[in-house]
């Protein structure tokens, strides 16, 4: 029966992590496809395209990167760090692009790639705050996981003595 368990959970994990794999794959070439198709629409901010670029050629790096993992394990965990602090970096800078002129009517800048940076910007940060609020309670349930099988010990010890 654990067995079978353990399998089902394997192969929902394996299915998730390729789903999601699939899902930035499709939203890095599009940002790769709009940022090159709209290159010069963006006069007010000429550099939201290029951020849509090369923040969606990055995360296909670190996609086409992750088989390496396999064979130079400890390679891969430098080149891994590199790109997310790259990622962070170019992720604020997207931001900061963007949001600065979130106000400014009339936009000089082609609705299609202004919107689509806004929305990729919008997701990747409903994503991390998910992300962090995972770790989180999975850090506040392990915590309680502990203290009470602390607890239990200690009083298990208590009455064997």
């Amino acid at each position: 029966m654990s067995d079978s368990s353990s399998s089902n959970s394997n192969t929902t994990s394996k299915g998730s992590q390729i789903c999601s794999v699939v899902i930035w794959t499709a939203l890095s070439i599009a940002m790769i496809v709009i940022g090159s198709l709209y290159i010069n629409k963006c006069s007010i901010e000429p550099m939201i395209p290029i951020y849509l670029i090369v923040a969606g050629a990055v995360h296909l790096v670190g996609f086409v990167l992750l088989p390496l993992k396999l064979v130079f394990e400890k390679l891969m965990y430098a080149i891994e760090g590199i790109l997310g602090l790259f990622s962070l970096c170019w992720f604020i800078a997207g931001s900061v692009w963007v949001f600065r002129i979130y106000q400014v009517s009339p936009r000089d800048c082609d609705d299609t790639v202004y919107t689509f940076a806004f929305g990729i910007l919008i997701f990747e940060y409903v994503f991390l705050c998910l992300a962090v609020f995972l770790i989180c309670l999975c850090t506040c349930c392990g915590c309680c996981l502990g203290l009470r099988s602390a607890n239990t010990n200690e009083a298990a010890h208590l009455n064997s003595t």
